[in-house]
């Protein structure tokens, strides 16, 4: 029935021939007979974070096929945009059931399963250790609530599918101890912190000239601040944005407002909430045919991350209630530009970026509207802070890279490709 209501939302139906284990041919020949690292990353963000390490597993273990694995059509979708270059095939992850798993393994065949984050399904790795495949979980997290669900409804579920986990590599000491908890002692010597994978995505810099082009493409006026909120996920969170944005504008009147939905079909809701408050929001597609424009909609794919160039200081989206699994949305990349950026008090998902920003004064939980403005009027007011602030940022991002690349090294020492072992 879960499976059907999927299918008739839309949320399924694409992939759904692969989902129930109907493989293309592509998939399942194996050319030249060469070994296979199926690596599996659920949606879009945890697509981002396996980009680099599979860059980096393509120049480790060049003799092997690498097949990437999806569960979203947002994964899909990042996923042709970042690692179709670096993989042999993109497939949809198939529904875990039994008579599925044993045959979707079985014809794949991989010699390593690679899992991203905290995905883990127990028919499907009960069949990869039956086919003697090594298994690895890397830039492993489990939230609070995740642990505390798994803790009270289904501990002994979660303590087999560790069990069968061969390596279990970690973002942070909080992720570890929860997942030893989990686990028990069994997989305690299986557990190692190594960091957050997301901060070797690959963010494009723009240069001052490349910043004042895409300013003048979008039609920003040339010396004005602008507020970037990007990645919202609600009407309730978009009404936060704009009334701190009102808030600041009574202040500062030449600032203006970008608001990125993560969901571009959402956009005409949003066009209709910033008419109704008083803003004349232009859509990106539609900014050709615009006039100087003072409000936006970002309505296009694959955009923010250089938007973010132009921003003065940033908001990240997914944080104010209601939130979609826990709260959060990518912080690193306002960040790679030396932005200040702000986010809600949910932010699970995050959880291990946001303590390293607020750690280096360069990230700002904010509880409301009132706090957002209050804030961001602190930052528009103090041009030293914010240059300050960019020091700080573009510091911690460099002193965060290279940790893809001990995750790739973990997966080639597990597969035996690694001269020297590592673990």
């Amino acid at each position: 029935m879960v499976l059907l209501q999927r299918y008739l939302s839309g949320k399924a139906r694409e992939g759904w021939n692969e989902r129930w284990g109907r493989l293309p041919d592509a998939l399942v020949a194996r050319a030249g007979g060469r070994p296979r690292v199926w690596v599996h990353a659920v949606s879009a963000g945890e697509v981002v974070a396996a980009v680099p390490i599979v860059r980096e597993i393509r120049d480790l273990m060049a003799g092997y096929d690498i097949l990437f694995s999806v569960g979203t059509p947002a994964g899909m979708e990042m996923a042709e945009q970042q690692a179709r270059p670096l993989v042999d095939q993109l497939f949809f992850f198939p529904v875990d059931l039994p008579w599925i798993a044993k045959s979707v393994v079985r014809r794949i065949n991989p010699s390593v399963f690679v899992s991203l984050e905290s995905e883990l399904w127990p028919n499907v790795l009960h069949e990869l250790k039956r086919c003697k495949c090594a298994t690895i979980m890397v830039n492993g997290r489990i939230s609070e609530r995740n642990y505390s669900r798994a803790s009270s409804l289904a501990k002994g579920l979660f303590r087999s599918m560790l069990s069968k986990v061969d390596r279990l590599l970690v973002q942070s000491e909080a992720d570890a101890e929860r997942i030893r908890e989990l686990g028990g002692s069994r997989i305690a010597d299986r557990v190692r912190v190594f960091g957050n994978s997301k901060f070797d995505q690959e963010i494009g810099l723009l240069s001052a000239r490349q910043t004042a082009d895409l300013r003048a493409q979008l039609k920003f006026p040339p010396d004005v601040p602008i507020f970037v909120a990007g990645s919202t996920r609600s009407s309730e969170e978009e009404a936060e944005v704009i009334r701190a944005y009102l808030l600041m504008r009574a202040e500062v009147e030449s600032l203006c407002l970008l608001i990125a939905p993560r969901q571009i079909d959402r956009a005409g809701e949003l066009a209709e909430a910033m008419a109704e408050a008083g803003l004349e929001p232009v859509r990106r597609t539609e900014v050709e045919s615009a006039g100087a424009v003072r409000h936006m909609i970002l309505d296009t794919m694959g955009e923010l991350a250089n938007v973010y160039a132009i921003a003065t200081f940033a908001f990240v989206g997914n944080s104010f209630e209601p939130v979609v699994k826990g709260g959060g949305q990518n912080l690193l990349q306002p960040l790679a530009h030396g932005k200040p950026v702000f986010f809600g008090p949910k932010t699970a998902t995050i959880r291990s970026e946001v303590q390293l920003a607020a750690q280096s004064g360069v990230g700002f939980e904010v509880q409301s509207a009132a706090d957002l403005a209050r804030q961001g009027l602190n930052l528009l007011r103090n041009d030293a802070l914010r240059a300050e602030i960019e020091g700080r940022a573009t510091t911690l991002i460099a002193s965060q890279r290279g940790i893809s690349r001990r995750y790739a090294e973990a997966v080639a020492d597990l597969a035996g490709t690694l001269s020297d072992p590592i673990l």
